[in-house]
């Protein structure tokens, strides 16, 4: 191919190569093989050096190794750029690469390193795979997210700017505050009726005093406790509510980061807005600003069987048949990347079906999933529990599940034997994915007003997401050398 053919700029050549490497070479031992080779790791390590140097490689250079050395040279090209990248990155170890903040600008303000010359997305790594690592898959070579296009259109991506990010450190947990808010049924409103020869039905917090003055003291226990992330249940948000959860946390913020170090508030779910049906929106709130960092909404409607409603106690349930979640789904899937990491939420039944969004997900490589439910309370080894797992496994993901207390308080204790939770905070438990290791951490709150606390009384936590060379040994910091 002729040198015209390739890009300089090292993002929009790294997604060039990426999509016209074969498949076929990692399904096999191929690029295992040449990852092992001494002679690939020197060339990459040389055009890094390069790339770190004057910000691009000459299409001149890419074209001759690719003439010589085919795949091999394309990969090797790869693994080079994959490097040189790495100091583009806020989410990697390194700093101080002036020749390539063009591709962090680029980043930082349109939200991919990629420029308009190629389709779709290239994003820095957060997150990587919490299993062990073996034979890779081809993404999981590189350092950076290639989001293809079609999967980048269903999307909504955003980068918190600069001047308003929380700028958590890469190497210091962050506590998270989850409150039930929703204490028994006489806090939410549930409906059943009929639509359509269906049986279906809404499901909305009661907007009372009672709840009103309990989003306080949620609020200023979040600010006693330490927490810095907050997440609030499924059905406890109301479009009154959304607008009485901002002015309460707006107006207790101050800038003492020791005092009220809450920045980030994810207000539950509900429906919002005036369509009909309403989605089940969940909005992500910056405390500072007021600012909605990012809404999402439930992307899978919830269907009640006759079971359920009679152990659940739901008032006014019929009798036999189902009853369908009346609300609109979602068909976009919301992303915020901050110095947190790369977020995106979840809404109680998308959890467990992850067809709908777990190729997105994993193509943009979350490292965070707030996951709002409103359900039985939470038990070791049931659904919830097993849905964070397989996203920690499979994403790499830091998955927080929060829960109200209504349906708990009308099971009694032998129709649900066990201890009963209202949060979960699940995770990699090692850095270096040398194993299967999934740290959970189970909390439990006794009124609506209180935080999800551990066995030791404290609040869960979690890290930030960020990328580490013991994932990509490739990797080279020239300071180091």
């Amino acid at each position: 191919m002729a040198a015209a053919a390739y890009p300089a700029e090292p993002a929009d050549l790294f997604v060039h190569l990426y999509d016209s490497l074969a498949d076929d070479v990692f399904q096999g031992w191929t690029a295992t093989r040449w990852y092992a080779e001494e002679g690939v790791r020197r060339a990459a390590d040389e055009i890094a050096a390069t790339v770190l140097e004057h910000g691009v490689l000459d299409p001149a250079e890419t074209a001759r190794i690719i003439a010589a050395d085919g795949d091999r040279g394309a990969f090797t090209i790869l693994l080079g750029l994959d490097g040189a990248l790495a100091h583009a990155s806020p989410y990697a170890p390194y700093h101080d690469a002036p020749a390539l903040s063009g591709v962090l600008v680029n980043y930082l303000t349109e939200g991919r390193m990629n420029g308009p010359g190629t389709t779709g997305a290239l994003l820095p790594r957060c997150a990587f795979p919490g299993r062990p690592r073996g034979a890779r898959s081809k993404a999981e070579f590189f350092g950076v997210h290639r989001v293809p296009q079609a999967q980048w259109e269903r999307i909504d991506h955003t980068v918190l700017p600069a001047v308003n990010d929380p700028h958590f450190s890469r190497d210091e947990p962050v506590t998270v505050g989850c409150a039930p808010v929703l204490e028994t049924f006489d806090d939410v409103d549930i409906r059943f009726e009929e639509r359509d020869g269906t049986t279906v039905y809404r499901l909305r917090p009661m907007d009372s005093s009672g709840i009103r003055s309990r989003i306080k003291a949620i609020v200023r226990r979040l600010d006693e406790s330490g927490a810095q992330l907050a997440v609030m249940p499924e059905a406890s948000l109301s479009d009154a509510l959304l607008e009485h959860w901002k002015e309460v946390a707006f107006d207790t913020a101050g800038r003492d980061r020791d005092r009220r170090p809450l920045r980030f508030l994810l207000l539950g779910s509900g429906p919002l807005g005036r369509d009909d049906p309403p989605p089940n929106r969940a909005v992500l709130l910056d405390r500072w600003t007021g600012q909605e960092l990012l809404v999402q909404d439930k992307l899978s409607g919830f269907t009640l069987d006759a079971g359920q409603m009679r152990l659940w106690r739901l008032p006014d349930a019929p009798a036999a048949g189902t009853a369908v979640e009346y609300a609109r789904r979602g068909t976009r899937i919301g992303v915020l990347d901050s110095s947190l990491g790369r977020l995106a939420v979840l809404i109680c039944e998308d959890l467990g079906r992850s067809t709908g969004w777990e190729r997105e997900l994993e193509a943009c490589g979350v490292s965070h999933l707030l996951v709002p439910i409103f359900s039985k309370p939470i038990l070791e080894h049931r659904w919830e529990d097993q849905g964070a797992e397989r996203q920690v496994t499979t994403l790499g993901s830091w998955v927080t599940v929060s829960n109200s207390l209504a349906i708990g308080a009308a099971i009694p204790d032998e129709d649900l034997p066990g201890p009963r939770y209202t949060c979960l905070v699940s995770g990699p438990q090692r850095l270096d994915r040398d194993a299967y290791a999934t740290e959970r951490q189970f909390g439990v709150a006794r009124t609506g007003g209180e935080l999800g606390r551990l066995p030791t009384s404290e609040l869960p936590r979690m890290f930030p997401g960020a990328a580490y060379d013991v994932w990509h040994p490739h990797w080279r910091d020239p300071a180091r050398q």
